[in-house]
């Protein structure tokens, strides 16, 4: 956090101070006493399980720097520990995280999307580092709590924010980027993740282009061009330059000469504008990749960044766990891809694409969980990928949750023997089938919803300690 103290975050959040401390500046914030760091202003919100205001005594004994509460327990009479009282810890939070994004002049950029969001933030840091010290979004800390604990997390080191925005429904985006008030903007791409809830892939559409009005004039906004067709009814709310990026022209940033580099399963390709071609490495899997590496160009170039600056960070990415994570494992000569934090229909076919080029001659084993939220488009989107499955010719397709028997089903249809297929309703069921059937040389991928929880697969195939 910039140099704030107890008097004047409390002056920003209207909080009455109980206590001494007035004086103190707390180190950033949290709101969970599991990872509370010594001098972190600790915010006890209320969830659906717990309750913050349980955890105050260990937060002290943690070394918080103070608390904001919306009641004083009783527990705390008499213990030297200064309270912030308010009505709604959640909303001080927001409202401090806004507080805290006016101290700063260094660029914001949001970065929302149906798929790619995190591999694109990860990318964008990797590109950015290369100038100085960047703050990015944690995990997956893009929604109305971890946006403004990222923020608060901001220090006058940081030359420049990146930031991950998710969304369910319409006004989510829109809140989230009042609190982050972006300089600059990438939106991925537009899918049917979370279609359940906004009917569409227009309103996926629409709820998306929330950011549009939030971008700073000065700032810029890059999107994809395959994309354009589906937005055009927002666009009219951009008031910044937009570039777009695609495979090919016209586009502002298109790449051509594509080609895997066998050494760690990325691509060397040629990034190009009008007039110019820059060749270049990217170390993560996933062809579809190289469009989210374009939108990170996109906003380096519009930062300043040298092309060799740009080079030179593509080449060093690492991408955050539980995402397209190539993991050898030596000892069983196999190959896992830990790609099992979420999944929608363009991920999955994005994943399995993966498979097959990491897999080469070797044994392809595809292990793919129910996706969530996709409403109407269900029953469509679980055959869509058991096509898509077909069409890379695993030797074992199997699958998990109430909707895999579609996947199957979609597999079946398009060809793939049903001998080669596997539907269970547990991870625990499917791993022991896998525990029986793998053999040295072996390219697993395990993918799926995040309520699967399909890292128990992952888990289960790796040895102890690992």
């Amino acid at each position: 956090m910039y140099n704030l103290s107890l008097s004047k975050i409390a002056q920003a959040i209207q909080a009455e101070l109980i206590g001494e401390g007035g004086r103190i500046e707390p180190s950033g914030a949290s709101i969970d006493t599991r990872n509370l760091e010594p001098g972190q202003l600790f915010f006890a919100l209320a969830g659906e399980k717990t309750d913050g205001h349980n955890f105050l005594k260990e937060a002290c004994r943690l070394g918080a720097a103070a608390a904001v509460v919306n009641r004083i327990p009783p527990e705390l009479q008499g213990i030297d520990f200064p309270l912030l009282l308010v009505p709604d810890p959640e909303k001080a939070l927001q409202r401090l995280a806004f507080v805290q994004r006016n101290l700063t002049q260094s660029p914001v950029i949001a970065i929302t999307g149906s798929t790619g969001k995190t591999t694109t933030k990860d990318i964008l840091a990797s590109i950015l580092a290369e100038k100085g010290n960047v703050l990015s979004t944690e995990g997956n800390y893009n929604n109305e709590l971890g946006l403004p604990l990222t923020l608060l997390a901001l220090e006058k080191q940081h030359w420049a924010v990146v930031t991950e925005m998710g969304m369910d429904d319409l006004g989510e985006i829109d809140f989230l980027a009042s609190i982050a008030q972006p300089t600059h903007g990438i939106i991925t791409n537009i899918g049917h993740a979370h279609q359940e809830v906004l009917g569409s892939q227009e309103k996926i559409a629409q709820a998306k282009a929330e950011l549009f009005p939030h971008i700073s004039p000065n700032g810029g906004l890059t999107l994809n061009k395959q994309d354009e067709a589906i937005l055009q009814p927002w666009l009219s709310n951009v008031r910044c330059q937009i570039n777009w990026v695609d495979y090919s022209p016209p586009a502002d940033l298109w790449a051509t000469e594509i080609l895997p580099n066998e050494c760690n399963y990325g691509y060397t390709f040629q990034i190009c504008t009008e007039g110019r071609k820059l060749p270049v490495t990217l170390n993560i899997p996933g062809r579809h990749n190289i469009i989210n590496s374009l939108a990170a160009v996109s906003i380096a170039r519009q930062l300043g960044l040298s092309w060799e600056e740009i080079k030179s960070g593509l080449s060093k990415v690492h991408l955050t766990p539980m995402r397209l994570e190539i993991i050898e494992l030596p000892e069983q000569e196999l190959t896992l891809i830990n790609d099992a934090y979420n999944a929608n229909p363009a991920s999955m076919a994005a994943a399995l694409e993966v498979l097959h080029n990491v897999a080469g001659n070797r044994r392809k084993i595809a292990v793919l969980g129910d996706m969530f939220e996709l409403g109407s488009y269900s029953v469509a989107g679980h055959l869509e990928v058991g096509e898509k499955a077909q069409a890379i010719h695993p030797e074992y397709l199997v699958t998990v949750g109430e909707f895999g028997h579609y996947i199957a089903e979609g597999a079946v249809n398009a060809g793939l023997p049903a001998g080669k297929i596997r539907s269970f309703r547990e991870n625990r069921e499917a791993l022991s089938f896998l525990k029986k059937i793998i053999t040295a040389g072996d390219v697993i991928l395990v993918k799926g919803s995040r309520g699967v929880k399909m890292e128990q697969i992952v888990a289960g195939l790796c040895p102890a300690g690992r």
